[in-house]
């Protein structure tokens, strides 16, 4: 039974019968006891539960009926009725009987309700709390005056859990009445209170204004509903308050302000970062760039003094040998002027080989070369040659030795070069009045073949060097300050080279100096020593000997490596002075790979196995002369076709024409200007590649002229006839070739790249396939029979190769010639 509505109305169809019997749709109860007929036609149902009035209204298509329930509340003796205790009157009254006697009634007296009932607000809680009027709470008043009387109420957030009664002044019958009530802004839709309680609590509204609403349904469900509502703001948290979002909305701003201005901050140091990292990186070229500009003109002003120094040498050596031939027939008087001139002019040449060998260090191109010797009797001549000058400049000068002689194996050149520099220092940077001395001592033992060591000290009361620039005077250009009255101070270089010589040696220098008090340098050598004067190249020599000959095969087997990787020009140079071929290769080498080698002999050997493009020889040579070279080049088919440079100090006629008639290509005499040896040079290797491109252009596999007399196309017509004759042997080798040619492989390889620039596998190669193009325009053979015919042993692969040669297959190639051949017979 619904307690909120008393009446109910229902529709049902005409076609099918009513049915209304039920509790779900209004009954009191399911169980009808008796059912009675008013006068208006209306049906009054006693149940277990209560009287029904069922009143039917008729439709066009169907039947709708209203319920009206009532019970003990409406005047009832009781809900429960008899079975059969039911009567209708004669004046219309009904009669039902139940448990505690029976009820008569009128139908037509009894009429709803209209009444409205009014409704009030009786009580508001919070947190279960009753609130009075003008009642202080959390330190704020939450209502001024009663809560009937009020309208609005304003709530803080943390006053979210809260309770409205409300009640309706229907005194008659106040259990009939059912309660709704909504909170607008929160509810979506009507809420039924409980008749006992008539509360409606609520928890956590958000801040807002809300409308609580509160309606009320009479007794007997008809009129008007009552409605009573007053309005509840309840204040948002701070942080969600009007002025937090304001803050909020200042603080993002500012936040996206503040990022913004970091990102164009990080984009301006990225940007000055990088400004300054490209600045840098130009700074550093720049630098780089006049390092290296510095460095090529410190390269050019060493060659400069190097090329000039060389061409000293060749006066100098012309001042020495006429002095020193007049010496043996000069009288005393003369001799000592003699002397004089040769003491300077070999001081002058000294100071040439310094330029010289500085250049070489430059290069990595220094060797020693050790010979046996008295290396005490050597020191002491050097140092006695610098008696004159300590006379001269009235300085005193000692030499001292703790042995009298000592044989061992040293380069007498360097050692002497090592003690002119530091004795010349000496004395250059010793003032009148000082003194110079030159110590010698040796450690070893008495047995001969033993290690020792020879100490050799300079020593001089000269100007002296600081402590902190002690370590750096064996470096390269080092200069030291000097007074004002002492004039040439030197280029820097020959402590460099001395050092360099000691290393060579196996040695170490040191210094011990003291500004104002003088220096002393202090050299160790290691010598193994001889038995006797002419003991000669001992173990130790022979072990340098084998060394460099080691040395001589790694570079001969890593030229060809080199002068693939390098694609220079490999030009041989045979020269028996070592400087004279040093400056050779030192002018040469930024334009051609140079080999070297030291007389005729070797040069034969080395042209033999690294097959240069051409040869720079001398004339007089130990071993083998450049003449005897020159023949035995020109006469051999493996090196006939390299051309060859004769360079000599004899200026006849008579020889030039020797060199020529032997078949030398060019002829120089020394001294010699370097740019026109260098036009000869590449005017012989232009005309070697014209001769080579021409040669290749009018070579042809049919080619059946008058016999060839030049040797290197005999040889050429010898390789294409045996190819020819052995074209069906698909192993056709080039180590074959080269056996039926009498020649090394090696040398077939250059012959035949320098004759049709192309290798000997390459060659076989072309010559198959123009043998190939012959048949195809020829022959009625299939492109598989020429593949056999011509040497390859699988068309695909033929087909391939066809294609890379001729830039068309085999099979295109075959229509074009029989299209061709068609359109000529067409003509005719």
């Amino acid at each position: 039974m619904d307690g909120n509505r008393r009446r109910r109305e229902h529709t049902e169809s005409r076609n099918k019968p009513l049915h209304f019997a039920d509790e779900k749709k209004g009954l009191p109860d399911n169980q009808v006891l008796n059912i009675l007929e008013d006068n208006k036609g209306a049906m009054w149902l006693s149940t277990s539960n209560g009287l029904c009035k069922v009143t039917l209204i008729p439709g066009n298509k169907s039947y709708s009926f209203q319920l009206e329930n009532f019970d003990e509340t409406d005047g009832l003796q009781g809900r429960e009725f008899n079975v059969n205790a039911a009567l209708k009157t004669h004046k219309g009254e009904l009669i039902f009987g139940g448990a505690h006697g029976f009820n008569m009634f009128d139908p037509l007296s009894i009429h709803p309700n209209i009444n409205d009932p009014k409704l009030i607000f009786t009580d508001f809680q919070l947190f279960n709390k009753s609130i009075a009027a003008n009642e202080i709470f959390s330190g704020h008043v939450i209502l001024s005056k009663a809560i009937s009387a009020t309208h609005e109420i304003t709530l803080n957030h943390s006053e979210n859990v809260f309770t409205i009664e409300f009640a309706s002044l229907n005194y008659l019958n106040p259990n009939k009445i059912a309660y709704q009530y909504m909170m607008e802004g929160f509810d979506k839709g009507w809420r039924t209170a409980d008749n006992a309680t008539r509360k409606a609590t609520y928890t956590n509204l958000d801040g807002g204004t809300y409308i609580f609403k509160v309606r009320a349904l009479n007794a007997d469900g008809v009129g008007r509903p009552a409605y009573a509502a007053f309005k509840i703001n309840v204040l948002p948290p701070f942080w969600k308050a009007p002025l937090a979002y304001v803050i909020y909305l200042i603080l993002l701003v500012g936040i996206l302000l503040f990022i913004r201005q970091r990102g164009i901050q990080k984009i301006r140091k990225q940007f000055a970062a990088e400004k300054e990292k490209q600045e840098s990186r130009l700074l550093i070229e720049q630098e780089r760039q006049e390092v290296k500009r510095m460095h090529e003109l410190d390269q050019l002003k060493i060659k400069f003094l190097t090329n000039v120094s060389h061409e000293f040498r060749t006066p100098l050596s012309l001042i020495i040998a006429p002095v020193d031939k007049m010496l043996t027939r000069a009288d005393q008087e003369q001799k000592q002027q003699l002397n004089m001139i040769g003491k300077n002019a070999r001081r002058l040449l000294n100071l040439v080989n310094q330029l010289l060998d500085f250049r070489k260090m430059e290069v990595q191109e220094l060797k020693l070369h050790s010979k046996p010797g008295d290396i005490v009797k050597f020191i002491k001549e050097i140092s006695l040659s610098f008696t004159d000058i300590a006379e001269e400049k009235e300085i005193g000068f000692i030499f001292d030795t703790a042995v009298d002689s000592l044989f061992t194996s040293f380069d007498h050149d360097k050692i002497e070069r090592i003690l002119f520099n530091l004795i010349s220092n000496a004395f250059k940077f010793t003032q009148a009045g000082g003194h110079v001395s030159v110590l010698l001592s040796v450690a070893k033992d008495s047995q001969p073949g033993s290690e020792g060591l020879i100490e050799i000290r300079v020593i001089d009361t000269g100007i002296g060097i600081p402590f902190e620039k002690q370590d750096k005077i064996f470096e390269r250009f080092f200069q030291n300050d000097i007074p004002a009255s002492m004039i040439n101070q030197g280029s820097g270089i020959g402590l460099a080279i001395t050092r360099e010589f000691v290393k060579m040696h196996g040695g170490e220098i040191s210094i011990e100096s003291e500004p104002d008090h003088g220096s002393c340098f202090i050299i160790k050598l290691p010598f193994v020593i001889y038995d006797t004067p002419g003991q000669g190249l001992s173990s130790h020599d022979n072990a340098d000997i084998e060394k460099e000959d080691l040395l001589a095969s790694d570079e001969i087997k890593n030229v060809p490596k080199q002068q693939h990787a390098n694609k220079k020009p490999t030009v041989l140079l045979v020269e028996d002075n070592d400087d004279f071929r040093f400056y050779l290769k030192d002018n040469l080498k930024d334009i051609f790979f140079i080999i070297e080698a030291s007389n005729g002999k070797d040069g034969w050997q080395k042209a033999l196995s690294q097959h240069p493009d051409i040869i720079v020889s001398d004339i007089s040579m130990p071993e083998m002369t450049g003449i005897e070279l020159c023949k035995k080049l020109k006469s051999d088919k493996r090196t006939s076709h390299i051309p060859v440079i004769l360079l000599t100090a004899l200026t006849g006629e008579a020889d030039q024409l020797k060199g020529l008639e032997i078949g030398a290509n060019d002829y120089m005499t020394k001294p010699f200007n370097f740019e026109i040896l260098l036009s000869k040079i590449k005017n012989l290797l232009v005309l070697r590649d014209t001769y080579k491109r021409t040669y290749k252009k009018q070579m042809d596999v049919q080619l059946q002229e008058a016999p060839l007399q030049n040797e290197d196309e005999k040889l050429l017509r010898s390789i294409v006839e045996y190819i020819e004759l052995n074209i069906v042997n698909e192993n056709l080798s080039v180590e074959e070739l080269s056996r039926q040619m009498n020649m090394s492989r090696g040398s077939l390889y250059n012959k035949v790249l320098m004759l049709t620039g192309k290798s000997p596998v390459e060659f076989i190669r072309s010559i198959r396939l123009k043998k190939a193009v012959y048949l195809l325009e020829n022959s009625q053979m299939t492109i598989s029979q020429i593949c056999y015919e011509v040497g390859f042993n699988t068309p695909k692969y033929f087909t391939k190769l066809f294609k890379d040669e001729y830039n068309i297959l085999p099979s295109a190639y075959t229509s074009s010639i029989r299209q061709k051949k068609n359109l000529t017979a067409n003509k005719e």
